[in-house]
């Protein structure tokens, strides 16, 4: 196990998830009252607790809501899928999501990437829980109800709308929950104490600072899911005429959604931890207008690392070996991803059938094509 996998498991957290092969179907045992660990049979939910992170108050969740933790379970995926496409081409891809539940330094210290982290899985939960409604995968809840807007005379609200609502809620139960129980539990108030070594209630103090900063960006996450929505209709008519136009409300794909958060991400507020004692501005308050940390903006308390070299204790990966553009002036560039350390040329060879010609009815003939293609990669 290397020093970044020695790191303890991580709480709140649910994307390790992506890793699952747990069967949450538990019909098949449903009915042996004497299930459990004398009956050698597990819980895909104690599973999940024993081997992808989960916490009590998640365990317990999924218990009661066993149907929804495939959807859990996808947008776990989704998230990482969403995170690796939009950071791909920049010094950190998002690598760090990957090691889940055991996470590196960077998304540990409450940085600007944790920042994104924790918005885009807490939008991906809302996400996968509003289109499992719509879709009928779910039988806690239904699609959403019709907007309240006044149409425009051109359409009517019909149709099977997703349903935020819900998803929002069950995200905030499922994520919110233990970052809530964390501060209840480890107290807001404690101080640090005075002198060099680390004391018990300064460790507490730093939990609780993570804690808050969590807690604000996955509210984030969910208010540009929320915000997102847009009108998608479908007409009715004969011969495809649209005599009639049936609209509802609907979420755009997730990757769309990473990208919003991505310009959150480039324009996050880091924060001086002080200004946590007096706590969070929530969404909507009166109080967020003169100020000029905002609801919707993401935070962070702990600077990045460069991520251009190895260094385990900040949790980078470095860019060593990573493939760039030499054409290119963007982020993806052999300057920008190399970090000024230069690159190397590798020559790809492919050889591969080309110029196939049929002969008669059933004869294929073709020319053997060397294909010679260049790569380049970070010293």
């Amino acid at each position: 196990m290397s020093g970044f996998m020695s790191l303890p498991k991580s709480k709140s957290i649910y994307r390790s998830l992506q890793h699952s092969h747990l069967h949450w179907n538990l019909s098949s045992i449903n009915n042996n009252p004497g299930r459990g660990i004398r009956s050698g049979v597990r819980s895909p939910c104690t599973l999940a607790r024993r081997r992808y992170g989960l916490v009590k108050i998640q365990a317990k969740l999924c218990r009661s809501t066993m149907e929804a933790m495939p959807h859990v379970q996808n947008a776990a995926m989704l998230a990482s899928e969403t995170c690796r496409n939009v950071f791909k081409h920049r010094r950190w891809n998002c690598s760090s999501i990957v090691t889940a539940p055991y996470l590196t330094p960077d998304l540990t210290r409450a940085t600007r990437e944790q920042a994104y982290v924790y918005a885009i899985s807490s939008a991906a939960l809302t996400f996968t829980m509003a289109r499992a409604c719509s879709s009928g995968s779910l039988y806690h809840c239904t699609c959403a109800s019709k907007p309240s807007s006044p149409t425009n005379g051109q359409f009517q609200w019909g149709g099977c709308g997703d349903n935020i609502k819900w998803g929002t809620q069950f995200a905030k139960r499922f994520i919110d929950n233990v970052e809530k129980y964390t501060l209840e539990k480890s107290g807001t108030k404690a101080k640090r104490h005075s002198g060099n070594g680390k004391t018990e209630e300064g460790e507490k103090m730093v939990t609780n600072e993570v804690a808050a900063v969590n807690l604000h960006n996955n509210r984030v996450g969910r208010k540009v899911m929320a915000e997102s929505l847009q009108t998608q209709c479908k007409c009715h008519g004969v011969s495809g005429s649209c005599n009639i136009k049936t609209c509802w409300k609907a979420l755009p794909p997730m990757l769309v959604i990473g990208q919003k958060i991505l310009q959150k991400y480039t324009n996050a507020i880091e924060i001086p931890k002080a200004s946590l004692e007096k706590g969070l501005p929530e969404s909507g308050s009166k109080k967020n207008k003169n100020k000029s940390l905002k609801s919707q903006q993401l935070i962070y308390l702990s600077k990045s690392p460069d991520y251009c070299t190895k260094d385990e204790k900040l949790g980078s990966f470095g860019t060593v070996g990573r493939q760039c553009n030499v054409t290119s002036n963007g982020l993806e560039s052999c300057r920008q991803l190399c970090c000024g350390r230069g690159y190397r040329t590798v020559v790809d060879e492919k050889i591969e059938r080309c110029q196939c010609k049929i002969y008669g009815c059933c004869y294929v003939k073709c020319k053997i094509c060397r294909m010679m293609t260049q790569v380049y990669e970070c010293l």
